[in-house]
């Protein structure tokens, strides 16, 4: 029977290696976020949820972005990802538990009488010829007396997380793009419906111009001039397609679709909404790349805890249980029983510097992962800073714009006038339309450019993602 001294010594001993772990343990860095961002932030504005595209209110929109969710091979690949990355960790942590073995036997043997090992009884040999039958359980346990298996199952669930916020990072990223694309395809409408109109009345003015031109009563220099506008006109008209078809044909991808089966109807844009972009410090808490940087650091800080393990001795728990018989019939009795149990330690002496290394590679990296946290963090403040600079840039020319748009307006009101009561000609009165439908097309450009920066403002503050919602 086992010795009761050998099983108190092997509990001892397995509750002192739950009590050792070697290696630093984890903690955040400090985010180290300015006070405010140096862009003027809105005071108000909605407050962006999960399926944040919702607040516009938009059926093309919902529908597209539902769309691109269901199709996007790249959060397929994500959620692969982490179904690989949780199939480790299940891995990792049946290392923690003891590992029970089955298994039978049945052997035709005969030993050699020539044998050097062959037992000899009264100078004959003694061999055996006949079937041999067994049946055994198998135990193996790795005592975890430095924390070694314990820091191996504390990577894997870092890099389990890792991966699943790198799909929510791909998640906020694709509603982005495809929110984006499909602004700045209703805003080439937009554009398009302006710069028709400015070509309309180009065409009109080499009307006029070329009458005037027969009459001799112009010049051929003014003629020559109301063409080439005409033909810039004409030009930037053609090239308006190609602009059209290329945002589309990359909305069709975002969208998993051919662009032919894309079909979208335009309206209109209005000026976009305020988006609450909240305290710097809470960029920690919004953005799932960052807690995904974070996770990769703990997982490397864990990296440093098992490749200090290799330094220390290891030991295993192994014993086996069973029987053996020559005979079927007597093979589950008592004297066919054998039974080994007893621990194995092996102490690393010397290894040509192998632990070394890979210890300082372990530290390297762990101070990698440092850096792109602190890198990424920098970048993350940045996009956030940009959007804001670019929105309340864009307002400021907006304002401008519309003011220059309500004055050319009201000298285009005159100018009708006048032709009306026939004191200026109709070439006066196509001058003077082509400040207000310049400014027409120059808005459309703008209010496009502002949702762009919507866009951008929403993919830099995490699309909704929070700390709370995460396991959504």
């Amino acid at each position: 029977m086992i010795q009761l001294k050998t099983v108190l010594t092997l509990v001892a001993t397995a509750a002192l290696a739950a009590c050792t772990t070697v290696g630093p343990n984890y903690e955040a860095p400090a985010a180290n976020a300015p006070a405010a961002y140096r862009a003027a932030a809105p005071a108000g504005g909605a407050e962006l949820q999960r399926d944040w595209w919702l607040m516009f209110n938009d059926t093309q929109l919902n529908t597209l972005e539902a769309q691109a969710l269901q199709a996007s091979p790249t959060l397929a690949a994500a959620a692969a990802r982490i179904e690989r990355a949780r199939a480790v960790f299940g891995a990792t942590r049946a290392d923690e538990l003891p590992r029970v073995e089955v298994g039978g036997s049945v052997t035709n043997l005969r030993t050699s009488g020539k044998s050097v090992t062959t037992p000899v009884l009264g100078g004959q040999a003694i061999t055996f010829d006949g079937t041999q039958t067994g049946i055994q359980a198998s135990l193996g346990w790795e005592l975890d007396l430095w924390g070694r298996v314990k820091r191996q199952a504390e990577a894997a669930q870092a890099q389990l997380d890792a991966s699943t916020l790198d799909a929510a990072a791909a998640r906020v990223a694709l509603t982005a793009d495809v929110a984006a694309a499909y602004w700045q395809w209703r805003a080439l409408a937009d554009e398009g419906a302006a710069l028709q109109r400015l070509r309309d009345s180009r065409a009109n003015a080499f009307q006029v111009a070329q009458t005037r031109f027969d009459a001799g009563s112009s010049t051929m220099q003014d003629l020559e001039r109301v063409r080439a506008e005409l033909a810039s006109a004409d030009a930037e008209v053609a090239d308006l397609p190609r602009r059209q078809s290329l945002v589309l044909n990359q909305l069709a991808a975002l969208t998993g679709q051919g662009a032919a089966e894309l079909r979208l109807e335009a309206s209109p844009l209005a000026t976009p909404p305020q988006v609450r972009a909240g305290l710097p410090s809470e960029l920690l808490q919004r953005r799932p790349d960052l807690a995904q940087s974070l996770a990769q650091l703990h997982a490397a800080t864990a990296q440093v805890g098992i490749a200090e393990a290799a330094f220390y001795p290891s030991i295993r728990l192994t014993g086996s249980y069973g029987y053996q018989s020559k005979e079927l019939g007597d093979l589950v009795s008592a004297p066919a029983r054998l039974y080994n149990i007893g621990p194995s330690i092996s102490l690393p002496i010397f290894e040509g510097g192998k632990n070394k290394a890979n210890l300082a590679g372990a530290k390297a990296q762990a101070d990698e992962s440092l850096a792109a946290f602190r890198g990424r963090m920098l970048q993350a403040l940045r996009e956030v800073d940009d959007a804001l600079a670019e929105l309340a840039g864009r307002a400021s020319v907006v304002d401008a714009q519309n003011r220059t748009l309500d004055s050319s307006s009201q000298a285009l009101t005159v100018a009708r006038s006048r032709y009306d009561k026939g004191a200026v000609s109709y070439l006066d009165v196509t001058e003077a339309e082509r400040t207000p439908l310049a400014t027409e097309r120059a808005l459309a450009q703008l209010r496009g450019a502002q949702w762009a920066a919507t866009a951008q403002l929403v993919k830099a503050l995490g699309g909704g993602w929070s700390v709370a919602s995460s396991g959504g």
